[in-house]
């Protein structure tokens, strides 16, 4: 009982200390997990409050819109789009999700085939100033609307929409066949409200539309996800859940491309390490293995197997080029591109399941949809700490761009503007600071010791957006 008075007054008067080690602790369940841009403002809400450095998460996690695909060349002209020997000539792609990170790559890639190619966009003012999206017919649809997702696609099919390369705007042309759907959909969270609505219900809605008499959509494409081989996730049992409707149909050919995971993925630490942290390892820097694939790499893979036979109907593993590269070897190959000595901190994987208990008895105490997402985002943020994102046979490997031509492209140039910066800055200073115990004993002690410290996390301004800000943080790392 002593020790617990004690422990409630060094609680009260290191507050500051104790949010520290509280953001730090949070903050290693979205280590590896982007940070999407509708989150920054409730950041710069919170982090003010801490002592040190704040979170390495900065507007530089918006995409700006005037950009390309990372390693691009783009060129799109009139005399590309009028050569008769290219696959897609006289036939339409459309793609859903097409300003994501694969989506451009996607759209770019077909309208390089010569495919009538239809972007499906939310704004396309917006859309408008990306220089991938290019060549392509620009149409806003909201892909939940399942009127309005049948609607365009029966106007595409009657020839609406279609690119017009002599005036450069959208016209009606002579009806042209729909080759390709490809769904590049990935919610933005995690949570099991949004991925039920997006990774199933929405790409089920493009699936609904392209079988429709009207239309008679050949092939649908669906970029999903390696991890789903182990699906603890909400976010895995969705894609699963619409894999199982993509087998029980017979009207369209499919193929379901599962990526291990993206270049964007695992360089989120860039600045931080620029800025002179450690980077931040778990367990031993080699719990997990993986070969991230090029966004290029795999919008080329996509693309070919909606014509190879051979690849319709089956469920295709990809990854890249590369070995085998654990988290260490992949901080080192970052290290020595930007040329500076390699530094780490290691934290045990364990940091994850205290978190974890930690939400769980928040949730279970104080119910609430809000620490419901938060759990699951923690749970997502294990998950890619411990699991390998890895092919080992030689045919579910593709493409020529290996890591080390990323990490020394983005030394030169500058980080890819869709890379989400990692919350890990933080975590590097706290456990620089002191071991990963001192990080999660306070915090859990003073949870168990008074109650009334979660009602005030929950309740008070500018910290009842914690969960929120949690959850905001798990972008899908497939999106």
């Amino acid at each position: 009982m002593m020790m617990m008075i004690k422990l409630r007054k060094q609680f009260r008067r290191r507050s500051n200390a104790t949010i520290l080690l509280l953001a730090a602790c949070m903050a290693n369940v979205a280590a590896f997990a982007p940070a999407p841009s509708n989150i920054i403002s409730k950041l710069d809400n919170i982090m003010p409050l801490f002592d040190t450095t704040r979170m390495m998460v900065s507007a530089s996690a918006a995409v700006s819109t005037n950009t390309k695909p990372y390693f691009a060349e783009y060129t799109c002209s009139d005399e590309d789009d009028n050569d008769s020997n290219l696959i897609g000539s006289g036939k339409s792609a459309i793609i859903a999700g097409a300003t994501g990170y694969i989506g451009r790559a996607v759209v770019r890639e077909c309208v390089a085939r010569g495919y009538n190619t239809i972007s499906l966009v939310r704004d396309a003012t917006k859309a408008s100033l990306d220089e991938a999206l290019s060549g392509s017919s620009l149409v806003e649809c909201d892909v939940q609307n399942v009127g309005e997702v049948q609607r365009l696609f029966s106007e595409i099919a009657s020839g609406k929409h279609a690119y017009s390369t002599s005036k450069g705007l959208e016209g009606n042309a002579t009806p042209l066949p729909i080759d390709i759907v490809c769904s590049c959909l990935a919610s933005a969270s995690g949570i099991e409200s949004e991925v039920y609505a997006i990774d199933y219900q929405a790409t089920l809605n493009l699936l609904n539309a392209g079988r429709e008499p009207s239309v008679s959509a050949r092939h649908f494409v669906l970029l999903s996800a390696f991890c789903c081989r182990n699906p603890l996730l909400k976010l895995q049992q969705a894609k699963l859940k619409f894999e199982d409707k993509l087998h029980e149909q017979h009207d369209m050919t499919y193929s379901i491309v599962r990526p291990t995971a993206f270049f964007k993925s695992v360089s989120g630490q860039y600045e931080s390490i620029m800025d002179g942290n450690s980077y931040v390892l778990f367990g031993d820097g080699a719990v997990t293995y993986c070969n991230p694939i090029a966004e290029t790499d795999l919008a080329t893979y996509m693309c070919n197997s909606a014509i190879d036979e051979k690849q319709w109907g089956r469920i295709l593993n990809v990854g890249g080029p590369d070995e085998p590269l654990s988290n260490k070897m992949l901080a080192e190959m970052m290290f020595r591109a930007i040329d500076k000595p390699a530094k780490f901190v290691y934290v045990p994987t364990e940091i994850f399941d205290w978190s974890i208990g930690m939400i769980e008895w928040i949730a279970k105490n104080f119910p609430s949809q809000k620490w419901e997402d938060v759990l699951e985002t923690a749970k997502i943020g294990k998950y890619y700490a411990v699991e390998d994102m890895l092919t080992t046979e030689e045919e579910e490997k593709f493409g020529t761009i290996k890591m080390m031509d990323h990490f020394e492209k983005i030394a030169r140039e500058g980080q890819d503007p869709f890379t989400p910066v990692r919350a890990t800055a933080v975590i590097s200073k706290a456990m620089e600071a002191l071991p990963a115990v001192s990080i999660s004993i306070p915090v859990g002690f003073g949870l168990l010791s008074k109650p009334g410290l979660v009602e005030n996390v929950v309740a008070l301004s500018p910290l009842s957006d914690v969960p929120l800000l949690i959850a905001g943080l798990s972008d899908n790392i497939f999106s």
